[in-house]
């Protein structure tokens, strides 16, 4: 049995283009009609809609400062072959899970040049 979600009735849907929360618009129709069958908690509900929201203006920024960094190559810590590195496992464990930054420690990486 498969079940459409409803469509927002008009003035909702100009509301939410118009306070520009795109991720809610896109998710709130299915998302009203899990929120029925399951009969969640308007909390519940709302909290859905607003963590929805947040993660998908993250990810839309984080796109937007790579796209504007203009990176000729984008590089990613999980593609970072341990394997081959010089780099020390703890080391790089450290580095990775970014606690330098709320211990308020300076990073200096130096290696050989056109190397990224």
């Amino acid at each position: 049995m498969t079940t459409v979600p409803p469509v927002l009735p008009a003035d909702l849907d100009a509301g939410l283009r118009r306070l520009r929360l795109g991720a809610m618009r896109r998710l709130s129709p299915e998302l009203l009609l899990t929120a029925k069958t399951q009969r969640w908690a308007p909390e519940e509900f709302l909290r859905t809609l607003v963590d929805t929201e947040i993660a998908s203006r993250d990810a839309s920024n984080a796109r937007e400062r790579l796209r504007q960094a203009a990176f000729p190559v984008t590089k990613t810590l999980e593609e970072f072959n341990l394997a081959t590195s010089s780099v020390k496992a703890a080391t790089f464990e450290y580095l990775a899970s970014l606690e330098w930054v709320t211990a308020k420690e300076n990073v200096c990486l130096v290696g050989p040049a056109g190397r990224g």
